[in-house]
Order: C-alpha cells, then structure tokens, then sequence
C-alpha cells in the first residue's frame, strides 16, 4: 500500500468517529442510554484534556488567550472532520458555528443523543489542558443542528476576576 498522508488522515477521521459512535452503541445496548451518555461524556472530557496537554507540550509551550485556543480548536477539528465552521472572536467571548460535522451526523442517523453535552465540555478540557486546570471559562452550546437550528453553536466566554490572589511572604 501507498498511502498519501491525507488518505491516512481521512482513514483515521472516519476510524475515530466511528469507534467513538460503536464504543457508545454498545454502552446504551449493555448500560442503556443514560449511563452511555454519561461514560460518553467522560471520555471526552479525558481525550480533550489530555489533547491540550500534548499541543501545549509539543506546538504552543506558552499559550496565549485567544490565539493558542483558536489552533487548539483548529487541531481538534481537523482531527474530528468537522468541516463547515465559522469563529467569532469577541474581546473574552468566542462564538464556534458548525454546519458540517461527522460526529454529529452519526449522532442524527443513531438517533440516540445529542452531542451538545459533550461538545461543552470537550472545549471545557481542551481548554483547561492547554491553559492549566485553573482556566475559568463558560462554555454554552446554544444551537443544535440535530434539534433543528441552522448550526450547532457554541459560545465560549473567558471569566476575568478583578480581585487578585495574594500571597504571604
């Protein structure tokens, strides 16, 4: 075989949606549905954490707010082949409108959950495993595709805290 680096690529994308749709299917037909989603939803707290540990290791060892979350979320798209994006970038608030995602079609045709839950937190880890667990941020996902809205729409706001920490000397 010869392969091109982008047939790879396309191969793990659908292989990584796929096992992430079995892996669920086979939680709701063993636990039922409530405990899948609940273990679902862990799993990607843990992946996403775990992948803004690694692009802060290996691709921005100092990153800076928006721009390092911007190719943090660049990276996990590509990843997820989440195609049909746009990004809003707002003074604290980034808005992330998706019209195109293979996760979530897979969730449509299942018709099993809705991948807003996940996606919060997903951004939520990524985040935390880029900037440091203490990262306060508010993620919403505020538009569905699957429950009829034109885009799935998340909003990510950066919380700033006027008081200061103090330390003793």
């Amino acid at each position: 075989m010869n392969l091109s680096t982008e047939q790879l690529l396309e191969i793990a994308q659908y292989s990584l949606v796929r096992i992430d749709g079995a892996w669920f299917m086979a939680l709701v037909r063993k636990l039922g549905k409530e405990t899948a989603w609940e273990m679902d939803v862990e799993a990607w707290k843990q992946f996403s954490y775990v992948l803004g540990k690694k692009i802060r290791k290996d691709i921005a060892p100092d990153p800076k707010w928006p721009e390092s979350f911007l190719e943090a979320l660049e990276i996990l798209s590509k990843i997820l082949k989440i195609e049909g994006r746009k990004v809003f970038v707002e003074s604290d608030r980034i808005t992330v409108q998706v019209t195109d995602c293979e996760n979530q079609k897979a969730i449509a045709k299942a018709g099993v959950a809705d991948c807003g839950i996940a996606t919060v937190h997903t951004y939520q880890g990524l985040m935390r495993g880029l900037f440091g667990k203490e990262m306060d941020v508010v993620v919403k996902h505020t538009k569905n595709l699957n429950q009829g809205d034109d885009c799935c729409e998340v909003v990510i706001s950066r919380q700033t805290h006027s008081s200061t920490k103090r330390h003793l000397i």
